[in-house]
């Protein structure tokens, strides 16, 4: 992971420095643990929809540009990911195109989850598929739990489990936020919630100070893209329950089970490979521009 020396600082107000910055982010986490809520409470407005599906249905991926009232001359994208857990390897497929695509490279990934979830076994998949496999571990990771609206003070799950998450669940967060995303309730409909304007105000400064100062592009890490779909696919397969197989069968199964036809998924699994490798690959999500 980078040093401390590459991640950007919340205390810069030199207009200079900000003018024209933007930070790329990958937010991650099953559906239903609040990731539209949390895009929504970084801009501070409604820009994307959350479902109300009881089984989630986060399956494809969005990016979310705009600036803060607070910091005018920097830009967030904000990428919202298919969920890992839902969607198998169409989720891989995006999300893998997802990073290459990204241009110019990463700032930082954020790993949202429910408070109390972390120590499913559907939670490590997802944290070991973005922190140890596509980002080698490189990759500065901030935990950002959700629905803590009960809590005072809002930060108390994170002092209370805090070492169970390092040392016993070996989670390798750079730092976490616990946040409240109910802006407002029926009984004072116009009032803004003071759990809320902590609660953004945290996650924006810890976003600021956990990125790195210099996005790092997926080329960085040298890994070809055939090198790294082996890497990926022999050391999670058991995570999301593929069987073992070479590469080209286990390429060829996922899509199978995506509902191709056996030929289909033959070349399709060469496509995707050969996707990887192009200079100019086509982002896979929809744009949302506040």
């Amino acid at each position: 992971m980078a040093s401390n020396s590459e991640y950007c600082s919340s205390d810069s107000d030199d207009d200079e420095t900000e003018k024209q910055r933007e930070l790329n982010v990958i937010i991650f986490g099953e559906s239903g643990v609040g990731k539209s809520a949390l895009i929504n409470q970084i801009f501070d407005k409604n820009v994307v929809e959350a479902s109300n599906s009881a089984v989630g249905c986060t399956i494809t991926s969005a990016k979310v540009s705009g600036t803060l009232k607070e910091y005018p001359h920097l830009k967030f994208n904000v990428y919202d990911t298919a969920g890992l857990s839902e969607s198998g390897g169409d989720a891989f497929v995006q999300i893998v195109k997802l990073a290459y695509s990204i241009p110019n490279g990463i700032n930082l990934l954020i790993c949202c989850a429910e408070k109390g979830l972390l120590s499913g076994e559907r939670f490590k998949a997802n944290y070991r598929i973005f922190i140890e496999e596509l980002c080698e571990k490189r990759m500065p990771c901030l935990l950002v739990v959700t629905k803590c609206d009960n809590d005072h003070p809002l930060n108390t799950w994170w002092n209370d489990n805090e070492d169970i998450v390092r040392k016993q669940l070996k989670f390798g967060f750079i730092d976490c936020v616990c946040v409240s995303t109910l802006k407002t309730t029926r009984r004072i409909p116009n009032d803004t919630l003071e759990d809320y304007i902590e609660s953004r105000s945290n996650l924006v400064q810890a976003i600021l100070k956990c990125s790195l100062s210099e996005p790092m592009p997926v080329d960085s890490w040298k890994r070809t893209a055939r090198s790294y779909a082996q890497s990926f696919f022999s050391r999670t397969r058991d995570l999301l329950s593929f069987e073992e197989s070479s590469l080209w069968p286990e390429l060829e199964r996922m899509f199978i089970e995506l509902g191709y036809s056996p030929d289909n998924a033959k070349s399709e699994a060469k496509q995707f490979l050969k996707d990887l490798q192009e200079p100019n690959l086509m982002v896979p999500y929809e744009v949302v521009d506040v």
